[in-house]
C-alpha cells in the first residue's frame, strides 16, 4: 500500500504559499491546496489523500470530486466507474458529481452509466429550483444540456453565462464556454473567454491550455507561449503535452513527438488520444502496418467504438497532406458513431481537398441542420453560396472556377499556362496524370481561407495544392501587383506533379524546393534568386537549417523573412543536388518517398548520408552568399565609428570605405531628401558596380532610375529601366512607366513586352490592356488584339465606344456580323462618334448593289 507520510511536503513544495495544515491533514481547510494540487498536476497524490479524506468520513463532496477527477487523469477509469457509482449514492443528486460520472462512463463507452446519470440529472434539475442552484450547479446542467443535444449557443446563455454572474471566479463556468467554442470551431470566441477566465479567476494551465489552442491556427507564436505557461504550471497536463506532439509531427520531428506522447502514456496508459497520435507518428515516420495497427488498437482498448481514435489519426494524416487516408479514418469513425460531429467537419474538409465538392457541401449542410453554432459547417455554407455564382469550365485536363468577371480576363491565358506545366513537368518527372486537376481562383481572401484552411487566415499565401485540387487568390483579389500569378500557377502544379508522384508522402521542403527551382527553370525572372536578405541571413545571421530538420524551418519561421528563406534554401537545396548529383538521382528520393522511406533514407540512399551531405551543402551556400556583392564592404558601423546624422563625420567614413554599401546609401539619402539628383548619379553608378545583380528597391539600378527621370532623362532612365524590368517580376511602377515611354514612340514589340509583364501581376489593369491591344493590332496579332479589346470592353465601359468601333475593324474581314454588331454598339453609345459614323457610311455604300 502506497505510503502518504511525505504527500504533504510533497504539495506544500509546489502550492506557491498555499500552506497545508500538517497537522488536521484531511480537514476541510486543505481542500483548496488539494485543488491547487491537482492543478499542478499532483494526480496520484491528490487521488490517495482524497481517499483517505473519504475514509476518514470527511463529508464534504469535494473529496470525492477531487478523488474522481484525479483518477480519471490517471486513467483508472475502472476505479473512478466504483467510486462514482458509491459518490453518486452518498450524495444523491449532486449535479457536478452526477456530471463526472457521466464523463467517465462516456470515455469507456458504458451509455448505459451515461444515460442514468443524464437522467438523474434531469430528476434533480426539475426538483431543485433555480433560485437554488449553485454555480458549479449550472455549469452541470449545461454540460447535461448539450449531452442531451441542446443548441450549444442557447447553453452558454441560459447555463455557463448564468454560472459566471452567479459566481465570477468559478473557473469551471469559463472553461465550459471556452472549450465549447473550441468545439464549435470559433476560436476567437474561445480565446476571449479564456482571457476573461483568467482575468476572473486566476492563472491556470487549464486556461493556458485553452489559449494554446484557440491561437494555434492563427497565431503560432501565442500558441507556443501558452503552451509553455501551461507545462510550467502543470508538467502532466495531458492537452498541452499531445497539443505540444501534433506541432511536432507537423515538423516532422517524429521522435521527438513521441517522447512527448509516451510521456502522457507513462501516467494514462489507455489514453485514446494519446495511442492515436502514436498511430499516425508510427504511419507517418515508418509506414509499419502492424505497429500502426497495434498502436490503433490501444487506443481502443477502453472503448472499442470511440470514435475520437480514428478522428485523430485522420485529422494528423490529413495535416500531413494524406487526405485520402485522412478521409477514411473519419469514415471509420463514423462507422463507430454516426452522429459524431468533429469527424463529419474534419471529413468535410477532406472532401473539399479531394475536389469531391458536392458531397462535402452535402455534409456541411447535414452538420449545419444538426449543430447551428459550428463555425467552419456555417463558413462552408457561405463558401458554397459564393461558389455557386462561379463560372466552371471544364476540360479532359483541367477543371477551371472562378468568379463569373474573372474568366474573361484572364481564364484562357491560366488554361493555356496549366496546359503547358502539365505537357512539360509531367514528361520530366515521368507522372501520367489519369484525373483532371481541379483549380479554382478567389476574389475574396477570407473564401480562399475557408476553402483551403477551413477557417479564415492563410493572409500572405497565394495559393495551395492538395495534390490535384488548386486554390489560389485571384490576380485581382487583394494581392493584385505584388505577386505574378503566372508563377504562382507554375509553382502550384508542379507541387500537383510531384505529390501525385509520391502520393502525397513527401516533406514539405521538397515539394516547396522542386516548386520554386521549376518557376526559375521556366523563366529566369521567377523563382528565387540570391539576394541581400538572404546573404545577411547566410552569413552574418545563420539562419541556414540543417537538411534533416528543413521542414521544421516553415513550421518555426517568426517572420515573413524567415518563411520567404525557408523557401530559398529550399530551392537550394534542390538545385544543389541537381547540379552535384543529377536529376535521375532526385527522381529515384521520390520514387523511394512514395514507397514509404523517409526522407532522410532515401535522400541517402540516392545520394549520400546527412553527415556528408549537410556540411558539403552548406559550403556551397556560403560560397554564393558571398560572392553575391563580393567586392562591396556588406559592413554597418558602430555609432562610435560614424555619426550618421552629422555630415562631415558620414563623408569622412565614406572616404575612408569607399565600398562600404551603408556609407552609399546614407549619402544618397541625404541628397533624395535634398533633391540633388545629378549629384545622386555617381553613387548609383557605385551601387551597382559593387552589387551589380542586386535589382531590389534599394539597388543602384532603381537610385538610378529615379535619379534620371527627376532629371527627365528618359532614354538614359528607359535603358536603366529595360534592365530592371529583365530581371524583376515584381516591378509594376517599371512595367507602366515603360509603356508610358513605349506607346508614344509607337515602339510596338516593347509595349506589348512590358504590357504582358504588367498583366502577369495584375490582368484587371486597363492601362497595360490597352496597350497590350493597341501593340498587338499594329504587330498584326490579330486575335491577342481582338481579345485585349474585348478584355477592355469589361475593364474600361467609359471607353466602350472607342472599344466597340477597333473591334468592329479588326473583326471585319473574319467575322462581320459581328463586326457590325460591334460598330452598331459603338454608335448606340455615341452617336455623333466621327469615325464609327464614317465605318458605317463605307460599309453601307459598299453594300449597295452595283448597277449592270
Amino acid at each position: 500500500m502506497r505510503r502518504l507520510f511525505f504527500l504533504p511536503l510533497a504539495l506544500t513544495a509546489v502550492l506557491h504559499g498555499q500552506q497545508l495544515d500538517l497537522e488536521q491533514l484531511f480537514e476541510e481547510r486543505n481542500l483548496e491546496p488539494m485543488r491547487q494540487a491537482l492543478a499542478a498536476g499532483m494526480d496520484e497524490d491528490v487521488a490517495a489523500i482524497a481517499e483517505r479524506a473519504i475514509q476518514r468520513g470527511l463529508k464534504l463532496p469535494d473529496w470525492r470530486i477531487l478523488r474522481l477527477r484525479a483518477l480519471m487523469n490517471l486513467g483508472r477509469e475502472l476505479e473512478a466507474r466504483d467510486e462514482a457509482e458509491l459518490a453518486v449514492k452518498t450524495f444523491p443528486g449532486h449535479l457536478e458529481l452526477l456530471m463526472l460520472q457521466h464523463e467517465n462512463a462516456r470515455r469507456m463507452g458504458r451509455a448505459d452509466i451515461a444515460e442514468k446519470a443524464l437522467q438523474q440529472v434531469n430528476n434533480t434539475a426539475k426538483a431543485r429550483p433555480a433560485k437554488d442552484r449553485s454555480a458549479a450547479d449550472w455549469v452541470a446542467l449545461g454540460q447535461a444540456a448539450l449531452a442531451l443535444g441542446a443548441d450549444a449557443k442557447k447553453v452558454i446563455q441560459q447555463y455557463f453565462q448564468v454560472a459566471q454572474k452567479k459566481d465570477p471566479k468559478l473557473a469551471s463556468a469559463y472553461l465550459a464556454e471556452g472549450r465549447l467554442a473550441l468545439e464549435k470551431n470559433d476560436p476567437a470566441r474561445a480565446a476571449e473567454v479564456f482571457r476573461a477566465g483568467i482575468k476572473a479567476c486566476g492563472d491556470s494551465a487549464d486556461f493556458r491550455a485553452g489559449l494554446a489552442l484557440a491561437f494555434a491556427t492563427g497565431d503560432r507564436e501565442q500558441s507556443k507561449e501558452n503552451l509553455k505557461r501551461t507545462l510550467e504550471m502543470n508538467p502532466n497536463h495531458t492537452q498541452a503535452l499531445l497539443t505540444q506532439a501534433e506541432g511536432l509531427i507537423s515538423a516532422e520531428k517524429f521522435l521527438d513527438a513521441a517522447g512527448l506522447v509516451q510521456r502522457v502514456l507513462t501516467r494514462r496508459d489507455n489514453c485514446p488520444e494519446a495511442w492515436a497520435l502514436m498511430a499516425a507518428i508510427t504511419h507517418l515516420s515508418a509506414g509499419d502496418a502492424a505497429k500502426f495497427e497495434a498502436a490503433r488498437t490501444s487506443g481502443l482498448a477502453l472503448w472499442d467504438r470511440n470514435p475520437a481514435v480514428d478522428h485523430t489519426i485522420g485529422r494528423v494524416l490529413s495535416r500531413a497532406y494524406r487526405f485520402a487516408e485522412g478521409a477514411k479514418h473519419q469514415r471509420r469513425a463514423l462507422e463507430m458513431d454516426a452522429a459524431y460531429l468533429p469527424a463529419k467537419v474534419a471529413l468535410c474538409h477532406d472532401l473539399l481537398r479531394l475536389g469531391e465538392e458536392e458531397d462535402a457541401w452535402k455534409l456541411a449542410a447535414e452538420i449545419r441542420a444538426k449543430d447551428g453554432y459550428n463555425v467552419q459547417a456555417h463558413n462552408v455554407g457561405k463558401l458554397e453560396q459564393q461558389m455557386r455564382g462561379f463560372t466552371e469550365k471544364r476540360f479532359d485536363d483541367f477543371i477551371l472556377k472562378m468568379p463569373a468577371r474573372d474568366w474573361p480576363i484572364y481564364g484562357e491565358e491560366a488554361l493555356a499556362l496549366l496546359r503547358e506545366a502539365r505537357t512539360a513537368l509531367t514528361a520530366k518527372y515521368g507522372l501520367e496524370l489519369k484525373r483532371p486537376v481541379m483549380v479554382e481562383f478567389f476574389d475574396q481572401q477570407q473564401d480562399f481561407a475557408i476553402r483551403t484552411f477551413g477557417s479564415l487566415g492563410g493572409q500572405g499565401l497565394l495559393g495551395v495544392c492538395f495534390g490535384t485540387v488548386i486554390t489560389m487568390n485571384s490576380p485581382g483579389s487583394l494581392t493584385h501587383g505584388r505577386n505574378n500569378w503566372q508563377s504562382t500557377l507554375w509553382h502550384e502544379f508542379c507541387h500537383v506533379v510531384t505529390l501525385t508522384l509520391t502520393q502525397n508522402r513527401m516533406p514539405r521542403w521538397l515539394s516547396e524546393g522542386i516548386s520554386v527551382h521549376e518557376e526559375g527553370l521556366r523563366h529566369p525572372a521567377w523563382g528565387m534568386p540570391m539576394d541581400a536578405r538572404f546573404r545577411r541571413m547566410i552569413l552574418e545571421e545563420k539562419k541556414t537549417t540543417p537538411l534533416g530538420q528543413l521542414s521544421s524551418a516553415f513550421l518555426n519561421a517568426e517572420s515573413d523573412d524567415d518563411m520567404m528563406f525557408a523557401y530559398y534554401q529550399s530551392s537550394q537545396v534542390v538545385a544543389w543536388l541537381l547540379e552535384r548529383y543529377g536529376m535521375e538521382k532526385l527522381q529515384g528520393i521520390l520514387r523511394s518517398l512514395a514507397e514509404g522511406r523517409r526522407i532522410n533514407e532515401a535522400i541517402a540512399a540516392h545520394t549520400e548520408p546527412l553527415e556528408k551531405l549537410e556540411p558539403a551543402f552548406t559550403a556551397w551556400l556560403e560560397a554564393k552568399a558571398r560572392a553575391f556583392g563580393s567586392g562591396a564592404d556588406w559592413e554597418k558601423p558602430t555609432p562610435e565609428q560614424v555619426n550618421a546624422l552629422d555630415p562631415d563625420s558620414l563623408a569622412d567614413f565614406a572616404q575612408k570605405n569607399p565600398k562600404n554599401l551603408w556609407a552609399i546609401r546614407q549619402q544618397a539619402q541625404a541628397l533624395i531628401d535634398d533633391k540633388k539628383w545629378s549629384e545622386i548619379l555617381p553613387l548609383a553608378e557605385k551601387l551597382i558596380a559593387l552589387v551589380p545583380e542586386d535589382y531590389s528597391a534599394e539597388s543602384g539600378w532603381q537610385l538610378k532610375a529615379m535619379a534620371l527621370r527627376k532629371l527627365k532623362r528618359d532614354a538614359e532612365e528607359e535603358a536603366v529601366l529595360r534592365q530592371i524590368a529583365e530581371h524583376e517580376t515584381g516591378a509594376m511602377p517599371t512595367f507602366l512607366r515603360l509603356i508610358e515611354l513605349d506607346l508614344p514612340r509607337q515602339d510596338w514589340p516593347q509595349a506589348r513586352l512590358n504590357a504582358q509583364r504588367a498583366l502577369a501581376l495584375n490582368p484587371f489593369l486597363r492601362q497595360p490592356q490597352q496597350a497590350l491591344a493597341e501593340s498587338a493590332e499594329a504587330t498584326g496579332a490579330q486575335a491577342e488584339a481582338v481579345a485585349a479589346w474585348q478584355r477592355l470592353l469589361i475593364l474600361s465601359p467609359d471607353t466602350a465606344a472607342t472599344t466597340h468601333y477597333r473591334l468592329a475593324r479588326l473583326l471585319r474581314e473574319k467575322d462581320e456580323p459581328q463586326a457590325r454588331r460591334h460598330l452598331l454598339d459603338s454608335l448606340a453609345l455615341a452617336p455623333r462618334f466621327r469615325e464609327g459614323l464614317s465605318l458605317l457610311s463605307a460599309w453601307s455604300a459598299e453594300s449597295v448593289p452595283k448597277p449592270e
